[in-house]
């Protein structure tokens, strides 16, 4: 017997511990506002062009303290996955790309809370995050900061984080916008004038629909901050592109509070603030800041833009009550609480169970008794508990990428750590090697025959960074070597992918002694203990991919571009929208994850919402005071999309039922876009009745013609599916607008 659901419920019981309620005062934005423009009114002119930029600090970044009116400056800090920049005693939580597959909008929210607990505790006004950009291409060496390649998906995560974060009054630095896809030539340097960034180059339907979505739901959340990137849109640097800043942000989306500048990414100062960035960082570059005073006398800008930067700057502070019982900054601070628990658990909410031939899991400690595990990826670094050194052959565990977004941990449990613990509770049997380059040993241990029959381990993982992207989609370290090896001798032979992105799988998954295969992806420092309780069925898996796998790389359809121009020419057309459009058949789909039982569906209704039935905003959402209105009507619901779903497996777990939406031909969309999900926890036997909710934004398309969200005339066709592959779809239905 198996014991998930009591584990998950003794797991859950701990989460709810964690005070999750708002911390401290909010307002709305008209209340902070009025009280921005009285500080403002306090100002000299000098004072206010200084605080556009940033200052040397302790902290990544820093805004100028005003002694006089008991204004102590602001504190700015990485990363989105706990609080960075080498920072002591500071959870690392799981990455980006990982919580994303877990597709559970509670724990998006729970481990927002937790990170913003962590922030405030130490006194820090912003966290510099989330990364909201898109996984356009599989080798993006930030891809395991984001949320994965669907900007439906990224946006539900973008906006429970913000909500998360902001209810413990901590600034969200919604980044990196925008169309920041690549790490190659994000910065190069012409022969003349400041450094450039590579160009995206894109129409107006592929940027609305695609890569500004998440960032518009990271408005209508209410985020306080928005950190333009390093590249060009169309030709134009991103921190002074009046387009992206003036136009779309700040004009279409509503956007009232400040736009700050990517760590060195302001080249020109007079023309970003007039475009409008409102503060550079991390400053003492000389472009704004007391530039801006003599730009103002001699009448290159006006001192009422100045005041609508000072005005957007201090926003946030007074939106989130900052100037009430903030603590004050210390870094060192312990705020880490029992964080752990919610690791542990967020880390085994994103793994995903790729394959599983004749059950071969989860395993059983009262019949599998005999282990070898192969790869370094099972083990801890040589050179320590920090990031990777040898990024050629890595020798250890993952627990995230590097970069700015990387956090120290205090502490990380190995995978092998956490299996040898099992093993002496439990009384198995191992023998392990974690030198990948040790084939005498390998191949020795292989011809053991105490352990010939017994189950085998390959841990493999790949790593990335800020700054480069990866140079292809392979395991590290010989890793396809290794499986190979390892399962042309063991029949039952159990692959664990610690990876931040896509892999190519092609060299071993068929291989018919590759019983069984989990993507562990980054799952924090509780990565050893997470791993062990869902092999073994402490806890059901139920995440699912945030991107496709495929079968050939050259299947994803885009790539890192080498030159200084990256053309979008797949406009809307991306991951599993290629797929399709293109009849592609990928080796993994997106959406796609097993489970230790199985679920049916049933009963599909599709409703029009009226005013006898409207579902407010906030029962589709968590709402807060300080939500963007401005935005509120284009996510009004109007259909809601009702259904069964039942476990009729023998043991307690999870599904996420995603809803797929078909347009009429006038809008020019893939065939099929993700257009809601839910995971929805079941016991053995047990059935629930699920209501998703399409709202005014997800039946509309942008009209290029008209510049504007239009609802397309015609029928429309839902499809509740397992993942994005049509045989996984399991109702069908339609309406007609």
């Amino acid at each position: 017997m198996m014991y998930a659901y009591i584990a998950f419920i003794i797991i859950f019981t701990k989460l709810v511990s964690i005070q999750t309620e708002p911390n401290g005062v909010t307002r709305t934005w008209d209340e902070a506002i009025v009280l921005a423009k009285r500080f403002a009114a306090q100002l000299t002119l000098e004072e206010k062009c200084n605080m556009t930029e940033g200052v040397a600090s302790d902290c990544t970044g820093f805004v100028s303290p005003v002694p006089r009116l008991n204004f102590n400056g602001f504190c700015l800090q990485g990363s989105q996955s706990g609080v960075g920049d080498s920072v002591q005693f500071s959870t690392a939580f799981v990455a980006g790309i990982h919580i994303s597959a877990s597709w559970d909008r509670d724990l998006f929210y729970r481990r927002a809370v937790a990170i913003g607990q962590e922030f405030r505790g130490k006194g820090i006004h912003y966290d510099l995050g989330p990364m909201t950009n898109i996984n356009r291409n599989a080798l993006h060496g930030r891809n395991w900061e984001g949320f994965g390649s669907d900007p439906y998906l990224s946006g539900e995560n973008a906006y429970y984080y913000v909500q998360g974060v902001q209810n413990q009054g901590v600034v969200v630095t919604a980044k990196h916008y925008i169309c920041n896809e690549q790490e190659s030539n994000r910065t190069y340097y012409p022969k003349t004038g400041p450094s450039q960034g590579y160009s995206a180059n894109l129409d107006d339907k592929t940027m609305h629909e695609i890569y500004l979505w998440p960032f518009a739901e990271s408005v209508a959340a209410g985020v306080g901050s928005v950190m333009c990137s390093y590249n060009q849109i169309n030709g134009t640097q991103a921190c002074q592109n009046r387009e992206t800043l003036n136009e779309l942000l700040k004009g279409e989306l509503q956007f009232q509070g400040n736009v700050m500048s990517d760590w060195g990414a302001t080249k020109v100062g007079l023309e970003s603030a007039l475009s409008g960035l409102d503060m550079n960082m991390p400053g003492q570059d000389g472009l704004m800041g007391y530039a801006l005073l003599s730009a103002v006398k001699n009448g290159s800008i006006t001192e009422e833009r100045i005041n609508d930067m000072i005005i957007r700057i201090m926003t946030p502070y007074f939106l989130l009550g900052q100037d009430q019982d903030f603590p004050p900054i210390n870094l060192d601070y312990d705020a880490m609480k029992d964080h752990y628990l919610l690791n542990r658990h967020l880390g085994m909410a994103g793994m995903i169970l790729l394959k599983n031939i004749n059950n071969t899991l989860p395993l059983s400690v009262n019949t599998d008794k005999i282990y070898s595990i192969y790869g370094s990826a099972a083990s801890r670094y040589i050179g320590g508990i920090d990031r990777p050194i040898n990024i050629v052959g890595l020798d250890g565990a993952l627990y995230q990428g590097g970069g700015s977004g990387y956090v120290r941990p205090t502490y990380a449990i190995d995978p092998l750590t956490a299996l040898l613990i099992h093993a002496r509770d439990f009384h198995l049997q191992i023998q392990y090697i974690v030198d990948q380059d040790d084939y005498v040993s390998i191949n020795r241990s292989l011809d053991n025959r105490k352990f010939s029959g017994g189950k085998c381990f390959v841990f493999i993982n790949a790593w990335s960074s800020e700054g480069r992207d990866r140079h292809n989609l392979f395991a590290y370290h010989g890793g396809d070597k290794l499986i190979n090896t390892v399962a042309a001798r063991c029949a039952s032979t159990i692959v664990i992918v610690n990876s931040v992105a896509q892999l190519n799988l092609e060299g071993w998954i068929e291989h018919p002694n590759v019983t069984g295969v989990i993507w562990s992806g980054l799952s924090g420092p509780e990565y050893g203990p997470a791993i062990v309780d869902v092999l073994y069925g402490k806890y059901n898996p139920g995440g699912k991919l945030v991107f496709t796998i495929a079968k050939n790389d050259s299947d994803y359809g885009t790539n890192i571009t080498n030159t200084y121009n990256s053309n979008y020419t797949e406009g809307v057309f991306l991951d599993y929208r290629h797929f399709d459009k293109y009849n592609i058949t990928p080796r993994y789909y997106f959406g796609y994850g097993l489970s230790y039982t199985n679920f049916s569906f049933s009963e599909l209704t599709i409703s029009k919402v009226n005013q006898q039935n409207h579902i407010s905003f906030s029962r589709q959402r968590r709402s807060a005071s300080y939500n963007n209105k401005d935005l509120l009507g284009m996510y009004e619901p109007v259909y809601t999309i009702s259904f069964t779903i039942s476990n009729i497996g023998n043991v307690d777990g999870s599904e996420v039922p995603q809803l797929y939406l078909g347009f009429p031909e006038e809008a020019a969309e893939p065939p099929k876009i993700l257009r809601g999900f839910e995971r929805v926890y079941l016991a053995a036997g047990e059935s629930k009745t699920v209501t998703l909710v399409l709202r005014q934004r997800d039946i509309s398309y942008w009209n290029n013609i008209d510049q504007k969200w239009t609802v397309a005339s015609g029928e429309y066709t839902v499809w509740i599916a397992t993942s994005a592959n049509n045989a996984d779809i399991k109702l069908e239905g339609f309406f007609h607008i």
